[in-house]
């Protein structure tokens, strides 16, 4: 219980403040008797990776895909996993304005999904090219979860070049970086294990182009949840979709 009443005062803390903290990452415990994890380079090979939605194929040291309109294309890592730190390099091209979302799918059963291609369940820790960040859970009936709504930042996010993203999770904490800032960390108990992998959303009409360098996974017994609350105040406006404009 101290622990959430300390991320809480932290939380509303940056929250008045709008500020953000370069990172002082969660430890990751590896788990003994278990695979350490596993890096992807994607240099001639996709191993361990599978479509969900979408084609999503080797170029030169990329995993890329062409977006669906009106679709969430996504790909998995072919294990389940419950406790880790997982990183995603990855960009974005062709969003309309810039609001569509770019996402890390963690603890998701990819082989349930609605007509859209969400993983039910999953968790989602997303960005848009236009600056915005958000974490929601999809929920087994495809309802959709605001965790931390979509919250402005500046200076964190490549509109056009690549972005590294990482979570930490373990039991009921998470914790969400990008390019080595701290954005996000909290507690959910909802979802416990499952797929990881990465999706984008495409607006009707439009097209779009993802790009993925890399991606890594160490599995862990337990995360050390991180301290900082959350970078900003979420603003009106948009769907777990599509950022505000």
């Amino acid at each position: 219980m101290q622990r959430r009443k300390f991320i809480a005062s932290a939380a509303l803390a940056a929250a008045m403040t709008g500020s953000l903290v370069t990172a002082d990452a969660a430890t990751a415990v590896p788990e003994s008797g278990q695979r350490a994890g596993w890096t992807s380079t994607f240099n001639g090979s996709k191993a361990g990776w599978q479509n969900v939605v979408g084609t999503w194929v080797l170029k030169p040291g990329n995993l890329y895909n062409t977006g669906i309109a009106g679709k969430r294309t996504s790909v998995k890592h072919i294990n389940n996993y419950t406790n880790f730190y997982y990183t995603v390099r990855m960009k974005r091209w062709g969003n309309s304005t810039g609001v569509a979302a770019n996402a890390i799918v963690i603890r998701g059963n990819p082989s349930s999904r609605d007509g859209t291609g969400y993983w039910r369940p999953s968790y989602l820790l997303q960005y848009s090219n236009n600056g915005f960040y958000s974490v929601w859970r999809i929920n087994a009936d495809a309802t959709q979860t605001a965790i931390q709504g979509w919250t402005p930042v500046s200076g964190v996010i490549s509109k056009s070049g690549y972005n590294k993203l990482e979570v930490w999770a373990g039991g009921d904490s998470l914790d969400f970086h990008i390019n080595g800032v701290h954005l996000w960390s909290g507690f959910d108990s909802a979802l416990t294990f499952g797929n990881v992998g990465v999706s984008q959303y495409t607006e009707p009409g439009k097209w779009s182009q993802t790009w993925l360098d890399s991606a890594s996974l160490t599995v862990a017994t337990r995360v050390a949840p991180h301290d900082h609350g959350a970078a900003g105040t979420p603003v009106k406006g948009g769907t777990m979709d599509m950022a505000p404009r």
